[in-house]
């Protein structure tokens, strides 16, 4: 009887109006504070994409919003008269338990931040990392992903992003073309170069400034390698390279300028040499020991 006269004390405290009043409250607290995270969270996401920079948006809205929620929830739990010092002392424990297990975790997201504050590239960038090729499609506290051309995702951690040679192409509105182009010793430069031009000046995406140029670049073994530099808008770069390549070689054709195929000169030596005399031995020479007669 006494085990069950507890139990009914007990619901009734944890059902009375004032524990009511105190739940109530709770609650209020951790539902403003959700709704707080979020608004902040949006905030700090519209002033970075004011800022121009898609990753910090990304990044910082997250950030925003679970700082903003673990506030609100340590305000609930206060209020509900939970001891924070026991709570936190625990927390500590099993952060540093969690740390230990998850150091790549850890510094997976201190990366990102160090990438929040560098900004190296923006959601829907075209970059190169490494040996990949795509355009930034998210970017979280733990790793970047990256849709490349033939329709691929990789999943780059923010920790080897960090330490990753990052190309972005993305950065500048205009991109220079460069082209090698090999044509043969007996050909004309001046008449070569001018043809060149000539495509270049026709090629309706190529701009006029900076002003295209062909170099030469190389005496090669089988040719003089020049070099067509054309300046276009960074959404034209591929169709126009491919299109220049294939007006060079129609217009070289043209001018019956020609596009030499690798070669070498061999010199033939005709007749068999002599083989060469083998040198002669040394000559020894052997003293015998004569005998020593004794008388």
């Amino acid at each position: 009887m006494k085990v069950l006269s507890d139990i009914t004390t007990k619901i009734g405290e944890i059902f009375s109006p004032q524990s009511i009043e105190t739940y109530v409250v709770a609650l209020l607290i951790f539902v403003v504070g959700w709704v707080l995270a979020r608004s902040l969270a949006k905030g700090v996401e519209r002033f970075m994409r004011q800022q121009g920079s898609e990753h910090g948006a990304a990044v910082g809205k997250k950030v925003v919003f679970y700082v903003v929620l673990l506030l609100a929830t340590f305000g609930a739990l206060t209020q509900l008269g939970v001891k924070l010092t026991g709570l936190l002392t625990a927390a500590g424990i099993f952060t540093v338990a969690i740390g230990f297990a998850a150091q790549t975790s850890v510094s997976n997201v201190i990366s990102g931040l160090f990438l929040l504050v560098d900004r190296p590239f923006s959601i829907n960038d075209t970059v190169k990392i490494d040996q990949t090729i795509g355009t930034v499609v998210n970017v979280d506290l733990l790793s970047t992903k990256v849709r490349t051309f033939d329709n691929l995702v990789v999943r780059i951690p923010n920790e080897a992003l960090l330490k990753s040679t990052i190309t972005n192409y993305t950065l500048f509105e205009v991109r220079r073309i460069d082209i090698p182009v090999s044509v043969a010793y007996s050909t004309d430069l001046g008449e070569a170069q001018r043809v060149l031009k000539e495509v270049m000046r026709d090629h309706k995406a190529v701009l006029d400034e900076p002003e295209p140029a062909v170099l030469v670049e190389l005496l090669a073994d089988s040719g003089i390698t020049l070099v067509v530099r054309a300046w276009v808008v960074r959404q034209d770069f591929i169709t126009a390279k491919s299109e220049l390549t294939q007006a060079i070689k129609e217009a070289l054709e043209a001018a019956k300028i020609e596009i030499p195929f690798p070669q070498r000169v061999v010199h033939h030596v005709y007749g068999e040499p002599s083989a060469p005399a083998a040198p002669e031995s040394p000559s020894k020479h052997v003293e015998k020991a004569q005998p020593v007669i004794e008388t």
